[in-house]
């Protein structure tokens, strides 16, 4: 890891660190990446509710939040080859562990510690690649990985949903080959750890790190209305598989839909990039929030599959291609990357807070009506909060 000396605080990475360091959250952050199938894998295993499922991914996301924000501050002091070792050895042991849940609660406890050491990678993450000396690109680039592991995502896990069939009448249920693949990633995230950025030596890295600025009150505001925004996405595409069932999709082929929205989310964020490190992020920021507006009530009662099929894919991805144009204004805001590394804590938080509020949703209006709705007023909301901080981002240019 390089300090830039021509951008005060910044970083230089090389394609090998930014790669490894991508590969490192995705393979270790694969489960949440999953959480769609896995409200649908829980469900069908333990015989439960939505809202039930729900309250297991809200226990994972809220851990998520927590340490999100806590290694965020301490990103810069931390060794961040030791906390990505520790962490994902905890989220293998974890995920392992989800296997031979016996119920719910044993199932909830594995989650909700699996998601504190998500939390830390995560945060670590993001920090360093707030602190780059091209943010916009850097952002465009790890979010459109995550869309490519979505979509080899949305292509195995549907597989995996029948993998219990392989051993009948051994106990096995459709939420454990899930968790089988994600033990496995976890694995292989250890691969790349040593290739990441880390400290030039044993010192505390924040000692080459120039004094920044206080974190402007605009940006923490931006960040609880980007929180409504993934609310309000959630309730949705968080049962985006029991949506697709409404119409009478096999798992399989919602898995299709959900490739489509991962291709889509790769090109988004790589243009989300280039365009956020060329223009101002007022309008491109602006057009987005106005398409989830209008998609929300199509993708949430889908009348038939054709409106499905339009829908979802588009609506799924359209938060990750208003990432790298939303952190790229953070980073202008906060050149010391606190803004950016604690955003997962308030995606998170709100994600964690989305499965139970749209499993309670949709059992109480017998459907995802309720849903969309609910997702209207949280765009609306969101937009609101986030507008200070986006237009004093763009007066820096």
């Amino acid at each position: 890891m390089t300090v830039n000396p021509a951008i005060s605080g910044r970083i230089e990475l090389t394609k090998t660190q930014l790669m490894a360091l991508i590969s490192v959250m995705l393979f270790g952050f694969s489960a949440a990446l999953g959480m769609p199938f896995n409200l649908d894998s829980i469900v069908l295993a333990f015989s439960t509710t939505n809202a039930m499922a729900g309250r297991i991914a809200t226990v994972e996301m809220l851990g998520v939040a927590i340490n999100s924000l806590v290694f965020a501050q301490l990103s810069g002091r931390l060794n961040p080859h030791k906390t990505f070792f520790v962490c994902i050895i905890i989220v293998a042991a974890m995920n392992l562990g989800a296997i031979f849940a016996p119920d719910l609660m044993i199932l909830g406890i594995c989650r909700g510690i699996s998601g504190l050491a998500l939390g830390a990678i995560i945060a670590t993450v993001m920090s360093t690649a707030g602190r780059s000396d091209k943010p916009d690109m850097t952002f465009g680039i790890l979010n459109a990985c995550v869309a490519g592991m979505g979509m080899v995502l949305a292509l195995i896990l549907p597989q995996a949903l029948r993998f219990y069939e392989l051993a009948p009448g051994q106990g096995f249920s459709e939420s454990d080959g899930l968790f089988a693949v994600y033990f496995v990633l976890a694995l292989v995230a250890l691969i790349f750890i040593r290739a990441t950025p880390r400290p030039n030596s044993d010192e505390k890295m924040d000692s080459s790190i120039p004094e920044q600025p206080p974190t402007p009150l605009s940006g923490w505001i931006a960040l609880v209305g980007l929180g409504f925004i993934f609310m309000g996405h959630g309730v949705i595409a968080m049962f985006f598989m029991r949506i697709g069932r409404t119409v009478e999709l096999t798992p399989e082929v919602i898995g299709l839909v959900g490739m489509a929205a991962s291709g889509i989310g790769i090109f988004m964020s790589i243009g989300a990039g280039i365009i956020g490190a060329k223009f101002k992020s007022m309008i491109p920021i602006g057009a987005i929030l106005l398409l989830l507006v209008i998609l929300a009530p199509f993708i949430s009662n889908p009348s038939n599959t054709v409106q499905f099929f339009l829908a979802a894919p588009l609506f799924l991805f359209l938060p990750v291609g208003m990432m790298p144009i939303f952190l790229g204004a953070l980073s202008r805001v906060d050149p010391g990357g606190k803004l950016t590394g604690s955003h997962p804590a308030f995606v998170t938080l709100s994600g964690g807070v989305a499965p139970i509020l749209g499993g309670i949703l949709a059992d109480a209006g017998d459907g995802f009506t309720l849903n969309g709705w609910f997702a209207v007023a949280c765009f609306i909301i969101g937009a609101g909060l986030m507008f200070s901080v986006i237009r004093a981002a763009d007066q820096k240019r």
